[in-house]
């Protein structure tokens, strides 16, 4: 017989298990949103040698395609949030340090070339897919290197935090090349060893290899190889637990992808340097995330 006692117990845990399920929920806050709220600034990570996605200007102006990306996620903040006036501020940042940054609230979002991976993705946010690229390397014209595995008893740039870096330390492990791997903290001192002679091949994202050549001193006296060895999909990292925050950033990325200016954007950027082999690429990118309200 089930006596006074426990018809009290199993009454009470019933009205609990009911009030659990009709309370209303209190809604987690958003720890990007609120920060940005409070100081009235949304504060962005950028690269200054990353061109054509984030560098400084000749006239010392901070620009590239990820910047305009982030100018527009600073527009939909100042709509989200009610804040006509809310201030954007730049904090340089590097390959290694963005990650800390990231994580110890010093900025809001990182905008310069990262790739999004399930490895990062363990412990950073990352929104829609902002670009498609993959490692290459780029060599002297007159070199006879058109491989990794021609880089036999070689030096190699890649630069240093990079997820090019950890896939092709892996594959010359892998396959057993005698290669010499120099690692680099910024693109441009790479570039200076390819173009003296310290190093016979950087390996880098394709894009930014193009990016740099533009800056080279004999650009015509370097070349590509034409061999992809890595998929990297680019993103815009931010804390991992700020979904509102997120849900502010891909619903500016899903419209402007909707839309014919992410295009334009494209055009701006990469147009003159001759990787409309990468368009229709983007163009299926956009797309595809093109996400409906």
């Amino acid at each position: 017989m089930i006596d006074i006692k426990t018809n009290l117990l199993i009454g009470f845990a019933f009205i609990t298990a009911i009030l659990a399920f009709t309370a209303p929920q209190s809604q987690a806050s958003d720890s990007t949103l609120d920060r940005i709220t409070a100081t009235n600034t949304f504060v962005v990570g950028y690269r200054t040698q990353m061109p054509p996605f984030s560098y400084i200007s000749s006239e010392g102006q901070i620009e590239g395609y990820s910047i305009d990306l982030c100018k527009g996620v600073h527009s939909a903040l100042k709509d989200e949030l009610d804040k006509p006036d809310l201030q954007l501020e730049f904090i340089e940042v590097t390959s290694d340090s963005r990650f800390d940054l990231i994580l110890n609230n010093k900025i809001d979002i990182v905008c310069g070339a990262t790739s999004w991976t399930l490895g990062r993705q363990a412990k950073m946010g990352f929104s829609l897919q902002t670009f498609i690229t993959g490692a290459e390397m780029l060599v002297k014209d007159d070199s006879r290197i058109r491989s990794l595995k021609s880089l036999g008893d070689k030096k190699a740039g890649v630069i240093q935090g990079t997820l090019t870096a950890d896939a092709i330390t892996k594959r010359i492990e892998r396959d057993k090349i005698a290669a010499e791997l120099v690692t680099f903290e910024h693109p441009h001192d790479a570039l200076k060893a390819l173009e003296s002679g310290a190093i016979e091949a950087y390996i880098a994202d394709r894009v930014l290899l193009i990016g740099l050549l533009d800056e080279a001193n004999a650009p015509d006296d370097l070349k590509l190889v034409n061999r992809f060895y890595t998929f990297d999909p680019y993103a815009l990292m931010f804390a991992r637990q700020s979904l509102d925050f997120k849900l502010v950033v891909d619903r500016y990325l899903a419209g402007l992808y909707r839309s014919g200016k992410a295009v334009e954007l494209f055009d701006k950027w990469f147009s003159h340097m001759g990787v409309r082999s990468n368009e229709n690429i983007q163009r299926a990118m956009y797309k595809l995330q093109g996400i409906p309200e």
